[in-house]
């Protein structure tokens, strides 16, 4: 394995532990209830660098999923982010998940997290910040992105988290629409959902190659482990208004629900009358943040 110096942070209330790498890109590495694991826990592929995209949770900022050709236009200047995955053409959630984060402040059940500074294109300059906080039954996440630009610019943002299947795992959330996407995984229109896709009275997420990006999500979804006897609860404010739901092609054993504020090429139209749902114009030194809740539900009350 390439070794790569990183820290970690670990956080405990009653039998809920949380375990995050800072310069992993601000991520968790595990989240267990009694020893049984909530999100996919870190696991490096032999002779790979530890990365974010191992880990159980990354932040996505300075927005999420991806920009159309990776650009935009805002008050008739063009911006242009770079590609950040290997072999793909487009950004995907940001450079901020892929960002060294500093631990700014912990305890034994809080701590806060910041990312310094960054550019992500000439131009567009943000921070970031995330606050964990741990009740024995509850994770809050308190995200935030600044902007350090000298211009107003746009923005999105939203948590990835990974979930383990445990065999019979179960989602249920309600949404108005999906959005349909090309073979580029760039915005179409938003359609009614077709009912293999509607999760409103709960499935069992497929296991295939899955992405999509439901948009008006009421704020809450559920992930049920019917043979662990739990269930996870997930509770985001208004400003989260879309719901990405992902099966990797390489490990159909975990899904994906990631809450975020802005769509699939969400940059779109910024600054127009034609400007997308969920993406904030942020003046400089103006802050967007919310709050993300994980939420415990023993076998009693399933």
């Amino acid at each position: 394995m390439v070794e790569v110096a990183y820290t970690r942070v670990e956080l405990q209330a009653g039998e809920l532990l949380l375990e995050l790498a800072p310069e992993l890109g601000g991520s968790v590495l595990r989240l267990t209830h009694a020893g049984r694991h909530l999100m996919r826990p870190f696991a490096v592929p032999t002779g790979a660098a530890p990365h974010a995209l191992h880990a159980g949770m990354f932040p996505m900022l300075p927005f999420a999923n991806s920009l159309r050709d990776n650009r935009f236009e805002l008050d008739g200047r063009r911006y242009e982010v770079r590609p950040n995955v290997a072999g793909v053409r487009l950004n995907y959630h940001g450079s901020g998940w892929q960002r060294a984060w500093r631990l700014a402040e912990s305890g034994a059940d809080h701590c806060r997290l910041v990312l310094d500074e960054v550019e992500e294109a000439p131009g567009y300059a943000f921070t970031g910040e995330q606050c964990f906080t741990l009740q024995p039954e509850r994770l809050d996440v308190d995200l935030a992105v600044t902007n350090c630009s000298a211009q107003r610019m746009p923005f999105g943002f939203g948590l990835h988290p990974w979930f383990p299947r445990h065999g019979d795992a179960r989602a249920t959330f309600a949404a108005r629409q999906v959005l349909r996407e090309d073979a580029d995984f760039q915005a179409l229109d938003l359609t009614q959902i077709p009912r293999e896709q509607d999760f409103g009275s709960g499935i069992e997420p497929p296991r295939s190659y899955q992405n999509r990006c439901y948009a008006g999500w009421d704020g809450m979804a559920r992930i049920a482990w019917p043979g662990l006897g739990l269930a996870l609860v997930i509770e985001a404010q208004p400003v989260f208004q879309h719901l990405m739901f992902h099966v990797p092609p390489h490990d159909f054993e975990t899904f994906c629900l990631e809450p975020q504020s802005n769509r699939t090429s969400g940059f779109d139209g910024v600054g127009t009358d034609s400007a997308v749902p969920g993406v904030h114009i942020l003046e400089r030194g103006e802050t967007l943040a919310g709050r993300i809740s994980f939420r415990i539900e023993v076998a009693s009350a399933q």
